[in-house]
Parts: structure tokens; sequence; C-alpha cells
């Protein structure tokens, strides 16, 4: 099957190791100095691994590979500990993806394993500290990673939301720029002048909205003339994506006004 999934470019790698110690589930292993992914059935190509890669390293991309077993995850990473049991649930509530974690628990309640305390960021209830801490965000309310080029096609967090690509710049010139549509849409940001992936970035989008089931996209660009590529790419991608869905321009000024804001 085609699916994503992380690849480890071997003339970046310098085999410092961060990225196996951020994959509690073992796809990935240190071989003869480098990186290298050891079990596609492991890698959920959630890419927890790429932003601890100083190098830049390693990246998600679709191919054809075995699908993910979250079952033989678990086998794997219980023997590792009660702390890797931990990372891993986390890891799966904190990118969304509810049916790998109700799998995961389940296997847990069927051999009989309590599932280790605060793996959900609850406050361990035999804490004998008060803290104080805001209440942890619902599944449906987590979304990582942001960046275009970190965000799998088939993200949990994409299916039936509206696309909102905001140009890097717009979050810092206005205040709660996912306020546009609220928990409807899925925030991912991008640079059509800086970003190093903007050739792939239409075929990448063409591929979130056949497969990632997004119901639209809202593009959020400044005034400034770089920002205008990034509605361009949302146009070839349109051209290209089998599916057809609405597109929305908004266009910000320096000081995050909006100036407008139309169908395309």
């Amino acid at each position: 099957m085609k699916r994503d999934i992380i690849t480890i470019d071997p003339k970046l790698c310098t085999g410092c190791g961060d990225c196996v110690q951020a994959c509690p589930e073992g796809a990935i292993q240190l071989v003869d100095g480098k990186a290298k992914l050891v079990a596609d059935n492991y890698c959920d190509g959630l890419g927890a691994c790429i932003g601890e890669c100083p190098e830049g390293a390693i990246s998600v991309e679709a191919r054809e590979s075995e699908p993910y077993d979250e079952r033989k995850v678990m086998e794997n990473i219980i023997p590792q500990g009660e702390e890797m049991v931990r990372l891993h649930l986390r890891h799966l509530k904190d990118h969304g993806a509810k049916q790998w974690l109700q799998e995961a628990l389940s296997y847990l309640e069927e051999n009989g394993i309590p599932a280790p305390k605060g793996w959900d960021g609850e406050e361990s209830q035999d804490c004998s500290c008060l803290t104080i801490h805001p209440p942890s965000a619902s599944l449906d309310e987590v979304q990582w990673p942001i960046q275009l080029q970190l965000v799998p096609v088939r993200a949990p967090f994409l299916k039936g939301k509206e696309l909102l690509l905001a140009a890097n710049c717009s979050g810092f010139v206005r205040d709660g720029i996912k306020d546009l549509y609220g928990k409807a849409a899925a925030l991912v940001t991008a640079c059509p002048k800086l970003d190093r992936d903007m050739p792939q970035y239409a075929e990448k989008i063409a591929a979130i909205i056949d497969d990632g089931g997004v119901a639209g996209i809202t593009v959020v660009t400044m005034e400034v003339p770089c920002c205008h590529g990034l509605v361009k790419l949302v146009q070839d991608a349109r051209a290209k994506a089998s599916r057809k869905v609405p597109v929305t321009h908004v266009m910000l000024s320096r000081a995050g006004e909006i100036l407008t804001m139309k169908r395309l």
C-alpha cells in the first residue's frame, strides 16, 4: 500500500542518534553509524522524529510500504518499560491519531497492563504536590506539526477540516490567525520565498486534497509581492487534484488587517 512514511537522507545524517531516542516505536536504529528505518510497519508516518534531527535529514514521503501495525509496535515497546509506553501513547494523542491510540489502549487492556499514569497529560492522582496547569486539549483539538514541509498528507487532523494555509509572517502580524475558522480549520504554514521544498508543495497539497480529505482551502497571505507565490501554489495544486474543493484567498496588511477576502 502507498502511505506516508519517513525517509532518511544518509548524506545528511551524522549518526547523532537523536531521532532514535525520539522514536518510541523503535522504527529507527543506528546501523553502521547512520540512522536507518529498520521496520516500515513500526513507522506511523506522523514525523515525531523530524523535529529532533539537527541536520534536517528526515522527511515524510508517500511511497509503497507495509501498513503501520499498532499491535506490533506495542509488542515491541512494552518490554522496554513503562516510560516508553507512556511516550508512545502521548505521541499518538498529541498527533490526533485516535484510531491507533484506541488500538494501543485496547492492547494494554487485553494483556492486563495498566496505562502509565500521566500519558494523557493529566496530573497523577497520587501526586502529593499541588500543581496548577491548563486543561489538556482533547484529541479533536490537537494538531502537530503545522509546517507544510512536515505535515503528513493523511494526517488525522486534516480530514473534514478547512486547510488554513497561512504565510509564515501572517501569524506574527495578526493575533489568533486560526480564529479565521476556529476549530473547523487545520492550520498549516509555509513561505513561498524561503521554503526549499516549494517545487514539491503543489504535488503535496494536491495529495492533501485527494487523500487528506480536506473540505476546502483558505490561503492567507500578506500584501507583499513575495506572498503571491502561495496563491499560485494552491491554484496549481487544485488543478492537479482530482477532487474539487473551494479555495478562498485572504490578504492581510502589514498591520494584520484583512484587506480582501475572496473566493478563487
